[in-house]
């Protein structure tokens, strides 16, 4: 928060929404930055829920568009202000930001990124100079940072809270271009990341959903005709891990793969 303030935004304008952290961290951000506005849950809803309710209570102030910010990142002076004259410009629903790393901003994260339904995997772009627009068919935008107005939130309902957390962002932007929605970049509108904790505090949680939902959008949105062999592939990928795991007697992993298995 000290970013976007530093960034010369009015705390009036700073929505920070507390998806189920612990009370008191919540109440010690409301006593150091007492002009900003906050909403809190108890039960931690994952990227999804999160998105959805923080949007939804901003969109509910009266405001038509919203940067979204995870909580390691930093805010760079005219990072909104940029997204909305590229969405002005492009008549674009959803805004790339630029992400480049807290430790080393000369190193792109992304701008913008990709699915590849040749083996269901995603990708960065890590690039200046790429078109305005994203590609309709395999662009997406990476939830760590997103600008989005509110017309475009209310159409798609927000992201798909199935998911909990990973590949909601890709669903998300999938979705908007199959309502008409453009999507576009941005390199002035500068976010530096710096990398969640949470796939560092819980690796086994955030690989079990990654793969889920890599599982599940695979067989939303890859064509009937690449379904069944990307498919196998990543069931390939997972007994071929298995093996390694059960080796080793990781019963945890194995576990979370009994359960990967069940989605196919």
């Amino acid at each position: 928060m000290n970013s976007i303030l530093e960034a010369g935004y009015p705390p009036q304008l700073v929505y920070c929404f507390d998806n189920g952290s612990q009370p008191e961290i919540y109440q010690q951000l409301k006593i150091e930055f007492p002009l900003c506005n906050f909403e809190r849950i108890e039960t931690n809803l994952g990227y999804s829920g999160g998105f959805n309710r923080s949007l939804t209570w901003v969109f509910s102030k009266g405001f038509s568009s919203a940067l979204f910010c995870t909580n390691d990142t930093i805010v760079s002076a005219g990072a909104a202000e940029a997204c909305e004259k590229i969405a002005t410009q492009t008549g674009a629903g959803l805004v790339a930001p630029l992400i480049t790393y807290i430790s080393n901003k000369e190193n792109i994260d992304s701008s913008g990124a990709y699915f590849d339904s040749t083996n269901g995997t995603l990708h960065h772009y890590h690039e200046y100079g790429l078109p305005v627009l994203l590609n309709p068919t395999t662009d997406y935008i990476p939830g760590t940072a997103l600008w989005i107005n509110k017309d475009a939130f209310q159409t798609l309902g927000g992201t798909d809270e199935g998911f909990h957390m990973y590949w909601e962002d890709v669903d998300l932007c999938f979705r908007a271009s199959q309502n008409g929605i453009f999507m576009a970049r941005s390199y002035d509108a500068v976010i530096r990341h710096g990398g969640g904790q949470t796939c560092r505090k819980k690796p086994l949680y955030t690989t079990f959903y990654f793969q889920r939902n890599r599982i599940r959008f695979c067989q939303r949105y890859v064509p009937e005709e690449k379904r069944e062999n990307v498919l196998q592939l990543i069931r390939d990928e997972l007994l071929n891990s298995g093996m390694v795991w059960e080796e080793k007697g990781d019963t945890q992993r194995l576990e979370y793969l009994e359960k990967l298995l069940n989605e196919f």
